[in-house]
């Protein structure tokens, strides 16, 4: 196969055959209980681009995320960057797909954050020397240099999120699959997560209620409501639609909200 290879910051990154990070096809969803989540998705990533999910509470938003490393399996086809999400090829997708948790605590285990940071990275075989400086870069890169050894049982939400975050840059995956990254946070600890992400070089995949992060950090937004895709295009393309918004319970992002105000 050949591959075309990018440089992004400190790590290789492939684009595949097709030049596109996800593809899928009639991708279906179905709770143990029988509960449809997703319906026959149709959705082509790009490698590089950045892309919202955003929908009313219950529309499958998180679901579609988890498909996107294997942690949970649908019907249907999907392919990230080239490569079938079965069984047979789950270890390879799962090193090329990061992903962020909405709960932080679902990632932070180890005694420090060095530990944390460094779980993956020591998975994939690295030497120590190496899982050292990926641990270092991986803290810079989020502003929490110095906490190397500190437990995150002693550190707030908004820096448990800022570790859990490390954790996944750590690793280097090519795709970067994050469910809500900006919930719950204090205003400075959003602000340096919207940082990242608008300056960070791999394919981001979020599920986000947080439409002014959306506008600032994504090339495109895609609307969800119960399991379906209904609507998808630029990011100011779906966000200035103020009706489209409302009748899928979204508001204008707050920015916009004020410009038109002063208009």
């Amino acid at each position: 196969m050949n591959k075309k290879m990018m440089k992004q910051n400190n790590s290789t990154i492939f684009s595949g055959r097709t030049g596109l990070a996800v593809e899928a096809d009639e991708l279906s969803y179905r709770y143990p209980d029988g509960t449809l989540a997703l319906q026959n998705i149709h959705l082509r990533v790009k490698t590089g681009e950045k892309v919202a999910v955003t929908g009313p509470n219950g529309s499958g938003k998180s679901t579609l995320i988890t498909l996107l490393n294997g942690v949970r399996r649908g019907n249907g086809r999907l392919k990230i960057f080239d490569i079938p999400v079965n069984k047979h090829d789950l270890t390879l997708v799962k090193q090329k797909v990061g992903l962020i948790f909405q709960n932080p605590d679902d990632q932070l285990f180890c005694p420090t954050i060095f530990e944390d940071v460094a779980f993956g990275p020591l998975n994939l075989g690295l030497s120590r020397e190496k899982v050292e400086q990926r641990v270092k870069e991986a803290l810079h890169s989020v502003g929490l240099n110095g906490y190397e050894q500190r437990s995150s049982f002693h550190l707030s939400y908004g820096e448990r999120k800022l570790a859990s975050i490390a954790t996944v840059i750590a690793m280097q995956p090519q795709l970067i699959a994050a469910d809500e990254p900006t919930s719950n946070l204090d205003l400075a600890h959003r602000r340096k997560i919207i940082q990242w992400f608008k300056t960070c070089r791999q394919t981001v995949v979020m599920t986000t209620h947080d439409l002014d992060m959306a506008l600032e950090t994504c090339d495109r937004v895609i609307v969800l409501h119960r399991g379906k895709i209904v609507a998808d295009g630029a990011t100011r393309q779906i966000l200035t639609d103020q009706n489209l918004l409302e009748r899928y319970q979204l508001e204008l992002p707050l920015s916009l909200q004020a410009s038109r105000a002063k208009s």
